[in-house]
């Protein structure tokens, strides 16, 4: 756990939280303050030259609303149902990798944010607790488990399997990552991986990750095809959401080989730039 403090500075992190934050980039602001720069940069950067990164921004900014007048706005609701399962706005915590880089709770936190809010978390495969040590955590949490399916099967197997005991809702296969992205600023940074930070959901039999220069090696199963998707069909009694998926062909495919969902998603330009 020493080894980790240096990334976040409680002082710094207690007077960030103390300014009047009004929106999320204000938010980001405070936690480069606080965060060690090479940290900070793991968790705003992305890929090569960061293009995608941007362009990620500039769609997101050509969406506009119609606003429509004279419509009885006296009783509103932001609910959905995703799943089967109801949230209160259309809009779910994504699966993002070592929460404890930068606070020490962790995923337990920021699942029981989301369950404040309303809505599901989905667990990453790159975070220090296992799914049952999670759901222990945030039991009123609707929660879904992102998997990294690695080179060793029954490991994965066991993994699904607890993560469908534990009250899951959902198994999210991320299939965009058959080799990690080339991210300059954690080279420039020399970002690392502690090495205290747990990470329980990665076999004990394959090489633990340093840092995303060397990539997630036998983490991800380069091997992978839609066939194995089947496999996991067999083998998850929860639902499937295949993450990653940038084209209508692919979207076909998924649902061809057992896909309950997908999600369109080009890694928030992480991986391919």
């Amino acid at each position: 756990m020493d080894s980790m403090r240096r990334h976040a500075d409680p002082a710094l992190i207690a007077q960030s939280t103390a300014v009047n934050a009004v929106n999320v980039a204000d938010f980001e602001v405070l936690a480069e303050r606080a965060l060690d720069p090479s940290v900070f940069g793991y968790v705003a950067g992305g890929a090569g030259d960061e293009w995608t990164l941007r362009q990620n921004r500039e769609a997101f900014d050509r969406w506009v609303l119609r606003p429509r007048v004279l419509v009885d706005v006296e009783t509103v609701a932001t609910a959905a149902t995703v799943l089967d399962t109801e949230v209160s706005m259309p809009i779910l915590v994504a699966p993002t990798a070592f929460h404890r880089l930068v606070h020490r709770e962790g995923e337990g936190a920021v699942a029981r944010a989301a369950g404040a809010a309303g809505t599901i978390f989905c667990h990453s495969t790159l975070s220090s607790v296992r799914p049952a040590e999670l759901a222990a955590a945030a039991p009123q949490t609707a929660r879904w488990f992102q998997l990294y399916w690695s080179t060793d099967r029954q490991f994965t197997r066991d993994l699904v399997q607890e993560t469908a005991a534990s009250g899951y809702g959902a198994v999210v296969l991320t299939v965009d990552l058959p080799l990690a992205g080339r991210r300059e600023r954690d080279l420039r940074t020399a970002f690392a991986i502690p090495p205290a930070l747990p990470l329980p959901n990665i076999s004990a039999g394959l090489d633990r990750p340093v840092d995303t220069a060397a990539g997630l090696g036998a983490i991800v199963d380069k091997t992978l095809t839609w066939a194995d998707l089947e496999w996991l069909r067999d083998t998850s009694p929860l639902p499937i959401v295949v993450k990653g998926v940038l084209t209508a062909e692919d979207a076909e495919l998924a649902c061809e080989h057992g896909a309950d969902a997908v999600v369109v998603s080009n890694h928030g330009g992480r991986q391919l730039d």
